[in-house]
């Protein structure tokens, strides 16, 4: 046999299916054999894998063993003369595996070698080829000099930026997404080393090839898809930790003397380091936003007030700097609160949700000023001119974020993405039904057959232009083979040229999903059938929890009422306490009925869905109002529900 491919997979059946499926057809014409080792995957990969591709070697293990324990499992089932570790989340050409073993064939000096690799948006992935970590390059690659001087030997050795990506190269380190190598190597050196959980394996493995005497080398001549990179993971603590630990374990491995001390020294100082940048990094992702937000609403009130004092009351001071600093800063912690509720920090929302959200909290000031002692009041003409202040920066400033990060004249994400599919009309069916179970507004502006397009650059400017492209969707692989005789040698060249920020996707072979990648900075996209609950969602579930405060809170107020109309009374003031604690919801549905159901699991509910009837078998009868609350469900549900079951708050 000659070639064995290993895939290590937890938890991406999606992708999983799409390796496998192009891998099975770059093996057509050589002998070979794909080898999954899953590590205890909850998704449905195994039964996906054991479906779709029997004449695969499924090998399930019971817990996550990592990948260098995973992969050895998989080396040494496997009968190849050649091994292949390949990651789950990549594309292969039908070339490709072809390609590489006629240039080690020819080459009975290198003994490993790995692909040019391109993310989703089809830019190539600089870890495709790697320097040797020595603690210089490491240093240089700590400090960001790789991106100042991205083809400086001196400075970009990590990546090699010297070299040119186009030409087939000796290198040092291979990475583990493509990674092939002699069985002979292997039965010389060992396999991987387990030390190594996650990360550093294989730069162990490249480092034992070469000190064996054998070349490593970096082949032009094919490529692949990965759709997550690794810089995917860089601002991960986790990642950081993890990564230069196992860079430890190596220098502890391979170095002696002062050079191993220095640069296990070296590392931790790095961990320290990075550690600290990563979650700089992190924090002022999560709260850059709201920060700028808060400066330019608080700017917005002290503007306000100095207007209406001028104009209205003919100077600048009639109100005490106090009040108003207290009245500014109470606004703008309304309505950040009120932009956090309504989701407008997350990745992606609604221009709805930033109108609502600026409304609402203009509508709990007015309560809030209402409710003040009249000598901590400013102005309602104050709060309404800093209202408008805030809808107006909240619009601008995220269509100039947008802009700059997109290119897109865009407030959310509601706008409709305009598609292109390149397939058949039974293709944009499919990918129409698609998108729509996944909750992405979308309209089809143009279906092509892939016999029409060309390898011409301006073709896929002109396309973009004209139905002003989001997105570009291409058929599942064999479908384009099979029905247009395009290949994903092809495909891969086509995308290349497709215009940023324009996306790739794909179906993939099932047809019960489509992937891709916006770029190396994003990790992979998934479009299903599965159902795309509300009550997975963050915002949602932040919503229903501050719901459950305010209404709990509202029940207290007027518990000496309520209770009245309750038969348990003790019940009733039993939920409400553990509703506040968090350990209840005022409206959800058990544990076994999420189970049975395959729904979301919450708290478990006071009232269910059913308007307050808890019976068992009203439950099972009920199963399309259950689904329903849990697939559409908003705050207004939960309101309408307790509204209408109020005295059966002691369930």
């Amino acid at each position: 046999m000659t070639l064995s491919i290993i895939i290590v997979n937890y938890n991406v059946r999606h992708f999983l299916e799409q390796a496998v499926s192009s891998a099975l057809s770059a093996l057509k014409g050589l002998s070979g054999e794909i080898i999954v080792v899953d590590n205890a995957s909850v998704d449905d990969s195994v039964e996906m894998m054991q479906h779709l591709f029997p004449q695969v070697q499924l090998i399930q293990s019971k817990t996550n063993l990592g990948f260098s324990k995973a992969n050895n499992i998989g080396i040494q089932a496997a009968k190849g003369k050649y091994i292949l570790l390949l990651n789950p989340d990549t594309l292969v050409p039908e070339n490709c595996f072809k390609t590489c073993i006629d240039f080690i064939e020819k080459n009975n000096d290198v003994g490993a070698l790995g692909v040019k690799m391109l993310d989703g948006s089809g830019k190539m992935l600089p870890e495709s080829k790697r320097g040797f970590p020595s603690p210089w390059v490491s240093f240089c690659k700590m400090l960001g000099l790789h991106y100042v001087f991205p083809h400086s030997k001196l400075f970009n050795y990590y990546y090699l930026g010297h070299l040119d990506s186009n030409q087939n190269q000796e290198i040092d380190i291979l990475t583990g997404a493509f990674f092939l190598v002699r069985r002979s190597i292997l039965d010389e050196i060992g396999l991987l080393d387990e030390s190594f959980f996650m990360y550093g394996e294989d730069v162990d493995l490249s480092y034992r090839v070469q000190k064996s005497g054998n070349k490593i080398y970096y082949l032009a001549d094919t490529q692949i898809i990965h759709y997550k990179g690794e810089s995917t993971k860089k601002v991960s603590l986790n990642y950081v930790s993890t990564f230069y630990n196992a860079m430890i374990i190596f220098a502890k491995k391979h170095f002696s003397g002062s050079k191993k001390s220095g640069t296990i020294m070296f590392l931790k100082l790095a961990i320290m380091l990075k550690g600290l940048l990563a979650l700089i990094k992190t924090w002022f992702r999560a709260f850059s936003f709201i920060i700028i937000d808060s400066l330019a609403i608080l700017t917005g009130v002290y503007l306000a007030k100095r207007f209406w004092s001028i104009w209205y009351f003919q100077t600048e001071y009639y109100y005490p700097s106090p009040i108003i600093w207290f009245n500014a800063v109470l606004y703008t912690c309304v309505w950040i609160f009120a932009f956090f509720i309504q989701g407008v920090y997350e990745t992606k929302f609604k221009t709805a949700s930033l109108l609502l959200s600026t409304i609402f909290g203009l509508f709990i000031n007015l309560v809030i000023y209402s409710l003040l002692p009249e000598h901590y009041r400013a102005s309602r003409m104050i709060l309404l001119l800093s209202f408008l202040w805030t809808l107006i920066y909240a619009i601008l400033s995220r269509m100039v974020y947008n802009k700059i990060a997109w290119n897109r004249w865009v407030i959310g994400v509601d706008k409709k993405k305009q598609i292109v599919v390149i397939g058949s009309l039974s293709t944009a069916e499919k990918v129409s039904l698609i998108l729509n179970a996944s909750k992405i507004e979308h309209q089809i502006s143009k279906i092509i057959s892939p016999t029409q397009i060309t390898s011409d650059p301006n073709y896929w400017k002109e396309l973009v232009a004209v139905y002003k492209v989001d997105q570009i969707i291409f058929g599942s692989p064999n479908e384009l083979q099979d029905t247009f005789g395009l290949s994903m040698n092809q495909v891969l060249s086509f995308i290349n040229l497709i215009p940023a920020p324009v996306e790739f996707k794909m179906i993939t072979e099932s047809g019960q999903g489509i992937i891709g990648s916006p770029s190396k900075n994003n990790p992979g996209e998934l479009y299903t059938f599965e159902a795309q609950y509300n009550l997975l969602q963050k915002i949602y579930l932040r919503q229903k929890r501050i719901f459950d405060l305010f209404f709990s809170i509202s029940v207290f107020v007027f518990s000496w009422l309520i209770i009245l109309i309750q038969h348990n009374k003790l019940k009733f003031l039993s939920n409400l306490y553990e509703v506040i604690i968090g350990k209840k919801t005022w409206v959800g549905y058990s544990k076994e009925i999420a189970e049975k159901y395959q729904l979301p699991i919450i708290k478990t509910g006071i009232i269910i869905p059913n308007i307050g009837m808890m019976d068992h078998h009203f439950e099972v009868l009920s199963e399309p109002i259950i689904r329903n609350y849990a697939w559409n469900y908003s705050v207004w549900m939960d309101l309408d529900i307790c509204l209408k079951a109020i005295n059966q708050l002691d369930q």
